[in-house]
């Protein structure tokens, strides 16, 4: 038996603003599988700001992107390959408001 399954390239969440604190930068739609290819980070802020990015929440042991420091003006990337299954969240920890965020890669459905 062959499975049929639909891949679109595609932007799975962003730009959007990392605020400051936890939050969910995306959550997955029921029978899709998201595999993230890229995620991008940029602090176009006057102030350095550290970013830590994980599925399901960002305590250590969720993370797939420790805390990464980065200064006024930097960019962060990262070309990986991680799946969210389902609806799955994908959560962002900063310590201040104005980076931005921008995941890609595939929604499998």
């Amino acid at each position: 038996m062959t499975l049929s399954t639909t891949e679109v390239l595609k932007r799975i969440c962003g730009p959007a603003n990392v605020a400051s604190g936890t939050a969910t930068a995306f959550t997955g739609t029921a029978a899709h599988r998201y595999t993230i290819k890229s995620i991008r980070l940029a602090n176009p802020t006057a102030g350095a700001v550290s970013v830590k990015i994980g599925i399901g929440g960002v305590t250590d042991a969720l993370l797939i992107l420790p805390p990464i420091a980065l200064a006024a003006g930097d960019v962060y990337q990262d070309d990986c390959f991680f799946v969210l299954e389902g609806t799955e969240t994908l959560q962002t920890n900063a310590t201040a408001t104005g980076t931005t965020l921008t995941v890609s890669g595939l929604d499998q459905s």
